[in-house]
């Protein structure tokens, strides 16, 4: 689906597969160096992380924007 660099040198890949029960899942692979990471999400969970994310993003931006990011 899709791939992210981060700003540590990992990559996060997105991809969408199809678990044994026909459910859709989202895989989500990050590769820091020579680890790896799997997760596996069903469309709730990967719904209510990716709001999660959102909330924090916007959090973050607020406060580099006002000058009082740590």
């Amino acid at each position: 689906m899709d791939s992210i660099e981060a700003p540590f040198g990992e990559v996060i890949e997105l991809r969408q597969i199809i678990h044994d029960s026909g459910m859709p899942l989202l895989r989500v692979l990050i590769r820091d160096g020579g680890r790896y990471t799997k997760l596996e999400l069903d469309p709730a969970t990967a719904h209510r992380w990716g709001q999660m994310m959102v909330r924090w993003a916007q959090m973050a931006a607020e406060k580099e924007v006002q000058g009082t990011a740590e």
